[in-house]
């Protein structure tokens, strides 16, 4: 009953965005993927950038040489999936995009803070709204959401053992493969690892998902795979990294080096990273909540590429360090949570820095408590020792 009212109440705020002229402005990061699925109903392959570019050209009346239009840089499926978006106007669209996101942003804390005291529930809302990355997120139109709703719903699934809702949450983590990847490839460890029969039905579940979103690609563009390489490489803030906001990144600019310095870095801190999972896999597994978190938090570690943006996703860590905090752990996850919002409000893009530093700051409290983390019996990831003869 509870999931049906929250259907017919997405349905109700989307229909009220769609006629409601709110100031929510089109032509940010948004544009990109309307004029990306508006290509695809005209027939133009989702990855061809000219044709795209000679479609925008005709519709605003100029030159295509005073058409400016990235590169769509996402796998086909995201388009294919929002692809209805562009059969209403920009303004709509953008207006029915923003409740998207919202809406994915609300069920993503309700599937992480399940369990908790009502009275608990709430201030929770509140706090998500407010951090800073989702605030931006949400009106410039940006994609992390549904990654944001993947970690969230792996981590539910998994506490479930839901076999469907694990697939479901493995295909949104590969919206952004730079965000989701090091996640869904922990959790596809994970159900191997278990030997049981939900381990076996999910990771089937997950790598059948895969092909089938593999074979759906080929609606939006013939070959996709090379072309979606291409149009990656070919979108300079994505292969030049001009406004990453990164651990390694930040490291590279303090040696007086760049991405390519950056990409070394990351792949030292990457080993690092393996050897610290393979020492803690156990206490890491013994909860999805546990093991969620350290795929987000290591991806804000390791992964070169990041925009300010992209650390929407902390709400994981954020809500699941607050599960079991105490004393002191409050102080740290304030910090992290609050310095951030205070520098971009004070600072503007110049204290991005310290969402680097808040992401670093949460790994270093999630790595010293997680040793000490209660034992699988306790924690909802409760695995049933089964013999090979078992179905």
């Amino acid at each position: 009953m509870k999931v049906l009212a929250a259907i017919v109440a997405s349905l109700v705020l989307l229909m009220a965005l769609a006629v409601v002229p709110l100031p929510i402005r089109p032509y940010l990061d948004f544009q990109v993927i309307y004029h990306a699925n508006l290509g695809l109903l005209r027939g133009i392959p989702l990855y061809d950038h000219a044709g795209q570019v000679e479609m925008i050209a005709e519709l605003a009346h100029v030159p295509s040489d005073q058409v400016f239009v990235l590169p769509f840089p996402y796998p086909p499926w995201y388009a294919l999936s929002t692809l209805w978006l562009a059969l209403v106007p920009i303004y709509v669209a953008a207006r029915l995009w923003f409740g998207l996101n919202l809406i994915m942003l609300i069920v993503s804390v309700w599937l992480l803070i399940g369990g908790r005291t009502s009275s608990a529930r709430l201030p929770l809302y509140g706090v998500a709204i407010l951090w800073a990355p989702v605030l931006g997120s949400l009106f410039v139109g940006q994609y992390t959401f549904p990654v944001l709703l993947g970690a969230a719903l792996l981590v539910h699934a998994l506490r479930k053992n839901s076999v469907i809702l694990t697939a479901c949450a493995a295909a949104l983590l590969t919206f952004k493969p730079h965000l989701g990847g090091l996640i869904l490839l922990m959790a596809l460890i994970h159900l191997w690892s278990r030997r049981d029969r939900f381990g076996r039905r999910a990771l089937a579940a997950v790598l059948l998902t895969g092909v089938v979103l593999f074979a759906v690609g080929y609606l939006a563009s013939p070959g996709w795979p090379l072309a979606y390489f291409r149009s990656l490489t070919g979108f300079r803030d994505v292969s030049q990294c001009h406004q990453c906001v990164s651990v390694p990144m930040i490291l590279a600019g303090v040696a007086g080096g760049g991405l390519s310095q950056a990409v070394w870095i990351s792949a030292v801190l990457g080993v690092l990273a393996c050897v610290w999972l393979v020492q803690n896999w156990r206490s890491l597994t013994s909860d999805a909540g546990q093991l969620v978190t350290a795929g987000v938090l290591l991806t804000f570690l390791i992964s070169p590429y990041l925009q300010n943006y992209d650390y929407l996703l902390l709400l994981v860590a954020f809500l699941e360090l607050s599960r079991s905090a105490k004393g002191s752990d409050w102080v740290w996850i304030a910090l992290a949570f609050l310095v951030p919002l205070l520098s971009l409000v004070l600072l503007g893009t110049a204290g991005n820095v310290w969402l680097v530093l808040s992401a670093s700051v949460l790994f270093v409290h999630f790595a010293l408590r997680s040793t000490n983390f209660p034992p699988a019996s306790a924690s909802g990831m409760t695995r049933t020792v089964r013999s090979r003869r078992s179905p």
